[in-house]
């Protein structure tokens, strides 16, 4: 029996090995956070829970966090970012599987929602130049990761694009909230969402820099790049503040004050001893887990009767 037992787990081992690097080579944890910030905020803008509208965001999520695994190689192994062994033995095979399935996906949505085509396409052409060297720039072509500032702006204009612009394209005519109240939200996120982004640069510090990767960690160094962090994090407290008082976004909306804290909380001690791979993946579903409490906590009290938002 203990020899049976001792064989099936040695059976499950590679399966379970595989699927962590699946999920990892996925990056799941960032399909994750979009797929609920797509709801989240798509609730708030039309009131309406836009599922499917997620799994979109999801796939087009997917296909870019792939398509920059398959061209991050290099760094990646510098780096000890799991799953890339599998990805460099599999990469024409994941290259090809990506452009099918984009194309299928773009054919599937555009029956749907034909509205969708133009911004699915940005957003996709935004994670080619992100990828591949098709962005003209005084020295050459060159990818966005490797221009300094778009590289992590780019990716906020991803998350807005997907987690504000699809919900309000596929729901037309459904907007409940004021544009002031869609943009000071915008604006709140841009900076938050950035916070994540030099976080994950910082963990990827030696091989962007090994790699030429003007990141803010490897520009101005780790304590500068923890400033900007924490400028970030005020700045957009302070949007939502401005929000508040000015009418745009009522109480319900203000409740997000708690994101920049738990950041602020959480990243600070991690980042005195040494941010790891596990600590980024951690945060990103802190941030998950924040927003699908807001969602069913929002639920639950309208349910309850109370009333749906205070305005000052």
């Amino acid at each position: 029996m203990l020899k049976g037992a001792a064989m099936s787990e040695a059976a499950l081992a590679p399966a379970s090995s595989a699927l962590a690097d699946a999920l990892a080579i996925a990056r799941y944890h960032i399909v994750l956070v979009a797929m609920t910030a797509c709801v989240v905020f798509g609730w708030l803008m039309t009131g309406r829970y836009l599922p499917l509208v997620a799994l979109v965001v999801g796939l087009d999520w997917f296909l870019i966090n792939l398509m920059n695994r398959i061209t991050d190689i290099d760094e990646d192994l510098k780096n000890g970012i799991r799953g890339t062994e599998r990805v460099a033995r599999r990469k024409r095979l994941l290259t090809v599987g990506s452009v099918l399935l984009m194309g299928g996906s773009f054919v599937a949505t555009h029956l749907v929602w034909p509205g969708l085509t133009p911004f699915r396409l940005a957003v996709q052409v935004i994670g080619l130049a992100y990828n591949y060297n098709i962005v003209p720039t005084p020295r050459g072509f060159s990818r966005l990761k490797e221009i300094y500032f778009f590289k992590n702006f780019g990716s906020s204009v991803l998350f807005v694009l997907t987690c504000f612009v699809y919900p309000l394209v596929t729901s037309s005519g459904a907007r409940v909230m004021p544009w002031s109240g869609v943009v000071c939200l915008a604006l709140f996120f841009v900076p938050f969402e950035l916070t994540y982004e030099i976080l994950y640069d910082m963990r990827d510090l030696e091989g962007d820099r090994q790699e030429g990767i003007p990141t803010y960690p490897v520009v101005h160094g780790p304590h500068r790049a923890r400033q900007i962090i924490d400028g970030l994090l005020v700045g957009a407290a302070g949007i939502l503040v401005a929000g508040i008082v000015s009418g745009a976004i009522g109480v319900r909306e203000g409740l997000m004050l708690a994101a920049p804290a738990t950041q602020l909380a959480f990243y600070r001690p991690r980042y005195r001893r040494g941010l790891t791979s596990h600590d980024c993946i951690v945060l990103t579903h802190l941030g998950t887990a924040q927003l699908v409490l807001y969602l069913v906590g929002t639920a639950i009290w309208q349910r309850a009767g109370m009333p749906a938002n205070v305005f000052l």
